[in-house]
């Protein structure tokens, strides 16, 4: 009865498989009734053995079981990179998605963990959002789990929660799949100076852990694969192993932007009142993105490079916008890994915001300020990737140079 209740809740109570249930229970019912001392057994253990046969075949031949498919996102900013494989999942009929994001921990200056987060509360409304907490991996065992972080403990900013490690979330699925929450330049795969370039992007434990990885091109494929044979040798059996894994089918960040335009965009009133000139026509927005990595690299040079560019668009806040968007994980990085720059970072911050004559953006969406901005400026970076399937003007600016 439990068997047959569940199959009624997956399938339709007509399925062929209830069906020869309901016979077996029949069938149960009047040996119970007839069975006496001259029961010969024998039959009776042929007849429930042949009932069972076809419900077992029919389990196997008409019932269609939905996959089990868990996303685990762990930045909300970082969502994009993911979402457009859940609307896949989502609006396929045999498969159950979820959205779990996971928490995460900033990182001391001693690598120890530092202040929690969890952003379950920031992903779009139209994401059902499934708390970590309600959701067992290791009861649950997912037919699939996706995830966009590959560092494990390799990272010295951030940790997501170690039960969210791929090499723990490998024991509990038979299909771990990662896929990176950035776009790169794209490679030359036939260059080793360029192969070497993404290498530290590829030698993390979520791309050695993953059953499938998916990046966003051939070449990038490619090259992905060349590092992978580099590291673990250039076998025959390395080769197919690694071409059966690397997936070229391109990066979901791409699709995000390219499916939505101004019109689809929700602009927050106090952006539409820096925004809008007398007449109610738009200024020029530019979106001005500072990096990570560009930030360790100039330190000091890179925080007057900032204050320039301020000083700059101040003085033009007539025709233009400045629309500052920030590396999500830059403060913290600053904290953890240059607290002598963080001060004065924070102050920067907060006169520009107090202010108030550009936007600041340290919102989750990232692709709000990729679409309705006019132009790119700031570092090379994976979001300027992004903005180049725009077709809108970029500009990269020099970190040490004061105009």
């Amino acid at each position: 009865l439990s068997i047959g209740d569940a199959i009624i809740d997956s399938e339709t109570e007509d399925c062929v498989t209830i069906r020869y249930i309901k016979d077996y229970c029949e069938s149960i019912f009047n040996i119970h009734q007839s069975i006496s001392e001259d029961t010969d057994i024998k039959e009776v253990e042929k007849t429930l053995n042949h009932d069972l046969t076809l419900i077992k075949k029919s389990i196997e031949k008409d019932i269609i079981g939905k996959i089990e498919v868990v996303f685990l996102p762990y930045k909300a900013s970082m969502w994009d990179s993911l979402e457009s494989v859940w609307k896949a999942a989502d609006e396929d009929p045999d498969c159950d998605a979820y959205v779990v994001p996971i928490p995460y921990y900033d990182r001391n200056p001693d690598h120890s963990f530092g202040e929690f987060h969890y952003e379950g509360g920031e992903y779009p409304d139209y994401v059902p959002v499934t708390h970590y907490n309600n959701y067992d991996i290791s009861k649950r065992r997912p037919d699939v789990i996706y995830i966009h972080n590959p560092y494990d403990d390799c990272n010295y900013v951030t940790s997501v929660d170690p039960r969210f490690y791929s090499r723990e979330l490998k024991k509990y699925t038979d299909k771990l799949v990662y896929i990176p929450y950035f776009v790169l330049a794209e490679p030359d795969p036939n260059n080793p100076k360029s192969v070497e370039s993404v290498s530290h992007f590829v030698l993390t434990p979520g791309v050695i852990n993953a059953d499938e990885v998916i990046v966003q091109s051939e070449d990038m494929k490619q090259t992905y694969i060349n590092v992978l044979l580099g590291h673990f040798g250039d076998t025959v059996e390395n080769r197919k192993r690694f071409e059966g894994k690397i997936y070229g089918t391109g990066s979901p960040k791409f699709d995000k932007v390219a499916s939505k335009s101004k019109e689809d965009i929700s602009i927050p009133d106090e952006w539409l009142k820096i925004i809008k000139k007398p007449d109610g026509t738009w200024k020029k927005i530019v979106f001005y993105n500072t990096s990570i990595s560009t930030m360790l690299q100039f330190n000091e040079q890179y925080i007057a490079k900032i204050k320039n560019v301020l000083n700059y668009f101040s003085k033009k806040t007539s025709d233009l916008v400045l629309l500052w968007r920030p590396h999500p994980l830059l403060h913290s990085t600053l904290s953890s890994m240059r607290p002598d720059l963080l001060i004065e970072y924070d102050i920067i911050t907060q006169k520009y915001i107090m202010e108030s004559w550009g936007i600041y953006d340290d919102t989750s969406d990232l692709d709000r300020a990729v679409i309705i901005s006019d132009a790119y400026y700031g570092d090379w970076s994976s979001v300027m990737h992004i903005y180049e399937k725009t077709q809108k003007p970029v500009l990269v600016q020099i970190p040490d140079r004061i105009y």
